[in-house]
């Protein structure tokens, strides 16, 4: 290497290396354009196209009215209220009840574990209108358990679980949101550390101490994560709660789905309204995924 310059052999064994590099990410790069097609044509354009159409009434004149309604209609404001406040109890429901069958299923033998997760993850792949016809046929009015409870106990017509109230939909939903976070806390359980746990006994802990100072803290980022995905979906509820109580219940997304298709249409209006809940959405997983980092930088 004369003069301090690289010899040509040098050059060469530099320039395969990087065209080598360069070749794979544009390959990466052509893998990716299908997705790309596919994200831009069905999830970016279609909600921009929403946003800007929730800006102009129905003569096409610019405002703000849509906004101003979604917060000020004493319909919207139950809308939104609901929507919060349902989505929160399905997301504890959810949460807590997997949490409790993760803790159970990591503890049984390979084969029974594998099993039950695996039976777990079939309410996930049936439709929302199968499950809400199923629990109507079951715990209806004059569903099968509630015709034998009333039967077995002398009990009047009058008495019945009342499968479209509030409890009953969140019940419903459970049969969703607990097979889902059964799947995630279950990762999250085998990966604690036993010495961790072993450590704490040794050192006179005692059990609700060894929950609350070293299970809860390793456990609660990846159940803030779990919460996130259930508050989600939660917040878009709209197949099965509408199968089992039609426009009874007030929530963002029924009022989307009548002032897009029903006697009410509005479609600026539904527009906004999706604006907000997306919003709502948003903001709800922003607040759930910063505290599971920070959990999460605190507990390394």
């Amino acid at each position: 290497m004369p003069d301090g310059k690289p010899t040509m052999a040098a050059s060469r064994q530099i320039r395969g290396p990087v065209r080598s590099f360069a070749r794979f990410i544009s390959l990466e790069f052509l893998l990716l354009i299908p997705f790309l097609v596919f994200l831009g044509l069905f999830e970016v354009y279609p909600i921009l196209n929403m946003a800007f159409r929730s800006l102009f009434d129905l003569e096409g004149n610019f405002t703000l009215q849509n906004y101003i309604n979604a917060f000020t209609k004493p319909q919207f404001q139950i809308a939104i209220r609901n929507s919060l406040l349902f989505a929160t109890a399905a997301s504890l429901v959810g949460g807590i009840g997997g949490t409790f069958v993760a803790a159970v299923a990591v503890r049984l033998p390979a084969r029974w574990r594998n099993l039950l997760l695996s039976l777990y993850a079939l309410p996930m792949t049936l439709s929302g209108l199968v499950v809400a016809f199923a629990f109507i046929v079951l715990l209806g009015r004059n569903g099968v358990l509630n015709l034998l409870v009333r039967r077995a106990f002398g009990l009047p017509p009058t008495v019945y679980f009342n499968l479209y109230d509030w409890p009953g939909i969140v019940m419903v939903y459970a049969f969703f949101q607990i097979p889902l976070m059964t799947l995630s806390m279950a990762a999250v359980f085998e990966n604690l550390d036993p010495n961790l746990i072993e450590a704490a006994r040794n050192l006179g802990a005692r059990p609700w101490q060894v929950w609350r100072h070293v299970v809860i803290p390793v456990l609660l980022p990846g159940f803030l994560a779990g919460m996130s995905i259930q508050f989600a979906g939660m917040m878009g509820a709209f197949g099965t709660v509408l199968a089992l109580v039609g426009m009874a219940k007030n929530l963002l997304s029924l009022q989307i789905y009548s002032h897009s298709s029903e006697s009410t249409y509005n479609l600026p209006q539904a527009g906004a309204l999706a604006v907000v809940l997306i919003t709502i959405t948003a903001t709800g997983l922003a607040l759930l995924g910063w505290s599971a980092r920070r959990l999460a930088r605190r507990g390394t």
